[in-house]
């Protein structure tokens, strides 16, 4: 058992080629250009972009903007930022 786990924590790991043909050239130069701006690697930038793809895709009701403003909310629960709210209260 403990074989099999080593073996799917390896697989997880092992980078993945991606090859871009002279058709992804303007692509691959916005994925360049979004990764500096976000202070990314390219790699970090491309892994980014098919996390939100998924997430876009199994959640297609809802717009892109909510989708990467719940998942920095989630983020800065993790973070411990979070406060909770406060019902009847207003500030």
């Amino acid at each position: 058992m403990a074989r099999a786990t080593r073996k799917s924590a390896e697989a997880s790991s092992t980078p993945v080629s991606v090859r871009f043909g002279k058709r992804e050239a303007t692509m691959v130069r916005m994925l360049q250009a979004r990764a500096q701006a976000n202070r990314r690697s390219l790699s970090d930038q491309m892994k980014y972009f098919a996390f939100l793809g998924m997430v876009g895709k199994d959640n297609p009701d809802l717009p892109m903007s909510m989708i990467e403003g719940i998942l920095e909310g989630l983020e800065e629960s993790r973070a411990g930022l979070a406060e909770p709210y406060q019902w009847g209260r207003i500030a």
